[in-house]
């Protein structure tokens, strides 16, 4: 990011927070130019384990999630949004899942930080019915910020729970890798062939190229949501998962 935009944007964020304790003026979906009234929305603090979840802005191909991910007392963020691009076997135009994660994040009473962006959780009343919603300062995905007294509203998926998430991004079999630290017993009765399937299930749901024509490759091509995008997703991985994957790593060694 060059200097100049560097400097605006944490101007932006350090604005944003001198307001923070108060509900935005402008609040929108950016992406359907909807806008809401400040005076449906309430913030309070509450626990950790009270905010995790799945809170979805957006709509059609604009739309994305945020995923709140409870780690001990701490707490991890993804964003998983999508783009047109180019299927790696098939060479035809599709859509393409990404990924940005956040692990080091900090809540401090209603207030969420996640490197140098920012927001706050509220409540939102509609036709009578409280909902809980996360109200944005900063484009995580763009890279920039709303500026003063503005934020984006996203909603709580009520329908959809962070286990379901996982199911559907990757093997349902091992989708508890990406929700959970797991301790050696649950690895207990795995062949090696099954622990280096699942260490690479973890890397496939992000989109790891594997060596061309290999066994892991094939196996995964299988897969309907198996799309390689990138040689490298170390920078995509949770806390929780790069967990897993040295106690698989090691069991694999034994």
């Amino acid at each position: 990011m060059p200097l100049v935009r560097q400097l605006l944007f944490i101007i932006g964020a350090l604005t944003s927070s001198c307001i923070f304790g108060q509900i935005p003026k402008h609040l929108f979906n950016e992406n359907t130019g909807e806008t809401y009234n400040p005076k449906d929305f309430t913030s309070k603090t509450k626990l950790i384990n009270q905010r995790a979840g799945i809170y979805h802005f957006g709509e059609s191909e604009g739309e994305w999630d945020f995923i709140i991910l409870q780690n001990g007392d701490s707490l991890i963020v993804q964003i998983w949004y999508g783009i047109w691009g180019t299927n790696y076997f098939t060479k035809k135009e599709t859509w393409l899942s990404q990924c940005k994660t956040f692990n080091k994040v900090t809540v401090q009473g209603n207030k969420i930080f996640f490197e140098k962006f920012s927001g706050l959780f509220a409540e939102y009343k509609a036709e009578n019915k409280i909902t809980k919603a996360l109200l944005l300062f900063c484009d995580p995905i763009e890279d920039r910020s709303y500026g003063k007294d503005s934020a984006e509203v996203g909603h709580f998926n009520y329908l959809s729970s962070v286990n379901n998430f996982y199911k559907f991004k990757s093997d349902t079999s091992y989708y508890q890798l990406s929700t959970a630290v797991q301790q050696e017993n649950y690895f207990i009765g795995k062949t090696k062939q099954e622990l280096r399937l699942m260490r690479n299930t973890i890397y496939a749901q992000y989109g790891l190229i594997f060596q061309a024509g290999g066994e892991i490759e094939k196996y995964f091509k299988a897969k309907d949501w198996y799309n390689p995008l990138q040689k490298d997703v170390s920078n995509c991985l949770t806390e929780i998962e790069a967990k897993n994957i040295q106690t698989i790593a090691r069991l694999e060694q034994q």
